[in-house]
């Protein structure tokens, strides 16, 4: 996983991942405070949109595939907030992974 990545997923671990299952969360809140935190990390918006893509997408994928999955667990809190789906969400936001109807949907 790049750095960008890398930055991102610790940064949903750190503003996400203690969050109870049935919280409503913003994306685009979500990702203006992701935009701002890479900016002063110095990860430049550039670079972000390189590597990661829309931002608010792959937020909201990883928010997807994390409730998904943790709706198919037991209900156990540590396996509630775990983030590992926002790893592989993340991994399969990369620009040219999208499904053929992303892909479409993105022309």
């Amino acid at each position: 996983m790049n750095a960008t990545k890398e930055f991102l997923r610790s940064w949903l671990e750190e503003n996400v991942g203690n969050l109870p299952a049935d919280t409503e969360v913003s994306v685009p809140m979500l990702a203006q405070q992701f935009e701002q935190d890479a900016d002063a990390a110095g990860y430049g918006r550039e670079v972000r949109e390189q590597e990661v893509g829309n931002i608010e997408d792959a937020i909201q994928r990883a928010l997807d595939r994390t409730g998904k999955e943790n709706g198919e667990t037991a209900s156990n809190s540590d396996e509630e907030n775990s983030l590992a789906p926002v790893i592989d969400a993340l991994e399969d936001s990369e620009p040219g992974n999208e499904t053929p109807d992303e892909a479409e949907r993105l022309r």
